[in-house]
């Protein structure tokens, strides 16, 4: 991502859109609803598929995020209201954050940490209360009443300096978001199985290679076919 003094009006309006508009957004909808249904055995299995759903899309959001390395304070007026409330909340983040960078984008892919300094706790093995509690947190960050008033800004003409100023807040706003599930470990994929046909298509394959019936194929011959060059390395 360009820095943002070297982005035009038009540039910094288009990411916003862009970012404003992701499904994850869509999906906080989803759960907002789900946590207001009436507890049940269905309800509940609703909300744990939602919920990947949501960390899902969230890891989309965070593509476009972390690309962005400035300091969010940086050539804003210190005296101003913005400037003071994104102190405070940089200031508690770097205050509470025991996660890296490097960290985060390894625990939106569901790998877990290997520093025993940061204990994390597994939001699958948490019991239903407690991952309610957890799910009603996240979805009352302040990042998603900052979206909307971007949303109803991008609907006016605004200016740079607005545009600007919007991204800012919502940026820091994302990060209050991951500093909540700082200390959580969770695997979107864990606890999924393949279809059956699709398993039963897997083990087939196996078992013809196993049995001689199909023969591998030579990644070189495969490259060839492909019109590609395969320097083959022992």
């Amino acid at each position: 991502m360009k820095k943002l003094a070297d982005m035009s009006r038009d540039d910094i309006y288009e990411l916003l859109q862009r970012v404003t508009h992701e499904d994850f957004f869509d999906s906080h909808k989803r759960l907002m609803r789900l946590l207001n249904a009436p507890p049940s055995a269905e309800s509940e299995a609703e909300l744990v598929a939602e919920f990947r759903e949501f960390f899902c899309e969230y890891t989309s959001l965070a593509l476009w995020l972390e690309e962005y390395e400035e300091n969010p304070l940086q050539g804003l007026d210190p005296h101003t209201a913005l400037a003071k409330k994104l102190r405070r909340h940089l200031d508690y983040i770097h205050a509470n954050r025991k996660t890296t960078l490097d960290d985060r984008m390894d625990k939106r892919m569901g790998i877990p940490l290997e520093s025993e300094s940061v204990p994390e706790i597994k939001v699958s093995e948490l019991p239903p209360a407690e991952f309610r509690a957890l799910l009603r947190v996240l979805v009352a960050e302040e990042l998603f009443s900052v979206r909307e008033q971007v949303v109803a800004l991008l609907q006016e003409n605004p200016s740079r300096q607005q545009l600007d100023a919007s991204f800012r807040e919502l940026f820091v706003a994302y990060e209050l978001f991951e500093l909540v599930l700082d200390p959580y470990h969770y695997d979107p994929d864990e606890g999924l199985e393949l279809r059956p046909e699709v398993a039963a298509e897997i083990d087939q394959s196996i078992a013809d290679y196993e049995s001689g019936k199909v023969k591998a194929i030579p990644i070189e011959e495969v490259a060839k076919k492909l019109g590609l060059d395969w320097e083959c390395i022992d």
